[in-house]
């Protein structure tokens, strides 16, 4: 039941009140002066109760003078005031304590309740939004102590307070979006919009309407207006996600925009003028995308003013047990779930494992142990790419480097090109044939790696060689 607390000096307003509390439910508590209450409230080693009801005018110590108290100690629970003697400047001091309403005597019955219940109603909803605005900054903090992350930590505080642009680059699921969101936090447009947009996740002839807008009639179903992500940006941030894989001709637009801060909804004649600050980011090679022409060069070096680098997760094992118990945590708060211990081992293969998919891989598997695992969380409960014994080096990359007596001889040149080419291939299938973070890997320059991979005419998977070349 609903605890309350009742301060009321007079013994028969007090003895209605307690009746009418309990044939509503509630488990009320009198007491006849302030400083009696004030013993039962202050000290921290007592639960508040859920509501108070408190009388201006008592003996002693007044019922402003308790609220004002309660604050100073921070013990100020929900509270409504009861009187009909209240001056104006006790009322307005009152409401600025933080007292939730004020009911002046004589009151009905259902003037009481209402009140209660508004209070009680309005408490809860402002306890939901503290807690998910505590889990929203959770999720969105960058969680880490590698010197990477620190690094990384440090680039976006030197970053956030400039309006530049910012160029986001890492493989998918290393946590783009978090950089882009913890960029904004931090910037002083954080009170204004933040807007995101995907753009390998919406049908590209819908981007161009999505991102500038457009006028009634400008097409067959634009019965109204609709304004563009530009213009909701407007004073804020505009996040756009996976960059490189924009059409070609709408980077055009774009570049314009980027340039003189103006925007032109479809059918529109006239422009208007927006004040955003763009963030990008991608997983692909835009330096590739520039060199097969799939990206525009003006674009690139607009939205590549300031470049951020997203470690991958097998770049950081260090940090694989704290985002470990993290997204665990979070899951077992999500479905409601008893906590689970676990296993040294698990930990150890986790920290063993190359995680492909990054932080998103690893979150998607905490889900999963949290729904379907047992206590304690044991190794044969991870997925067959991380329960199996842990792999090793595929035969084709270590075949030549083992030989036997049955292996053949061939000249040391052609050994060398062959052993050179899959080792290359090995690691830009670990990057997902990310050139530029395969260069970083093998510590060379992109453009050398570049010429290596066409000496040897290796191609990416799905891509057909250029034969035109001699």
């Amino acid at each position: 039941m609903t605890a309350v607390i009742l301060v009321e000096d007079d013994p028969k307003i007090r003895a209605n009140l307690l009746f009418q509390l309990r044939d509503e439910g509630f488990a009320p508590r009198a007491f006849e002066n302030a400083e009696a209450a004030l013993c039962e409230l202050e000290p921290a080693s007592k639960p508040l109760p859920e509501l108070l009801l408190i009388d201006v005018r008592l003996p002693g110590i007044s019922g402003v003078d308790l609220v004002r108290k309660l604050v100073e100690a921070d013990r100020l629970p929900p509270t409504v005031i009861i009187s009909g003697e209240a001056s104006i400047s006790e009322t307005v001091e009152a409401l600025k304590l933080g007292v939730h309403d004020l009911i002046e005597k004589p009151f009905s019955k259902q003037r009481l309740l209402r009140s209660i219940r508004t209070t009680l109603e309005n408490t809860a909803l402002r306890r939901e939004v503290a807690e998910l605005k505590s889990e929203l900054a959770a999720e969105a903090e960058i969680l880490g102590d590698s010197p990477a992350v620190a690094e990384l930590r440090e680039r976006i505080a030197q970053a956030a307070p400039t309006d530049a642009r910012v160029l986001i680059r890492g493989e998918s699921g290393t946590g783009k979006e978090l950089v882009a969101n913890a960029l904004h936090r931090q910037s002083p447009r954080a009170g204004q919009p933040f807007i995101k947009i995907n753009c390998a996740a919406i049908p590209a002839h819908l981007i161009e309407d999505e991102l500038f807008g457009h006028v009634r009639g400008a097409f067959t179903d634009a019965r109204a207006d609709k304004p563009g992500l530009f213009e909701e940006a407007d004073g804020g941030t505009l996040f756009l996600d996976e960059i490189g894989d924009m059409e070609y001709a709408l980077q055009a637009r774009l570049l314009r925009v980027l340039e003189d801060g103006r925007v032109r909804r479809i059918g529109d004649t006239q422009e208007r003028e927006v004040d955003v600050r763009v963030i990008a980011a991608t997983h692909t090679d835009l330096e590739e995308a520039l060199h097969e022409k799939r990206f525009r060069e003006d674009l690139y070096f607009r939205l590549a003013g300031l470049p951020l680098e997203v470690p991958p997760l097998r770049q950081r094992p260090g940090d694989i047990r704290l985002l470990f118990d993290h997204f665990l945590d979070h899951y077992r708060r999500l479905h409601h779930t008893r906590a689970r211990q676990v296993e040294p081992e698990v930990l150890t293969r986790l920290e063993a494992h190359p995680w492909p998919g990054n932080v998103r891989e690893l979150k998607s598997l905490c889900e999963r142990l949290v729904v379907f695992g047992a206590d304690p969380i044991t190794l044969n409960q991870l997925p067959s790419n991380l329960s199996s014994n842990l792999s090793h080096p595929n035969s084709s990359e270590t075949d030549l480097l083992h030989l036997n007596g049955n292996h053949p001889i061939v000249p040391l040149k052609s050994f060398k090109a062959e052993s050179e080419k899959r080792y290359l291939e090995s690691v830009l299938q670990r990057t997902g044939w990310n050139v530029a973070a395969a260069a970083r890997l093998l510590e060379i320059q992109r453009t050398h790696l570049h010429r290596k991979l066409s000496a040897h005419g290796t191609v990416r998977p799905g891509k057909e060689a250029d034969t035109s070349k001699p």
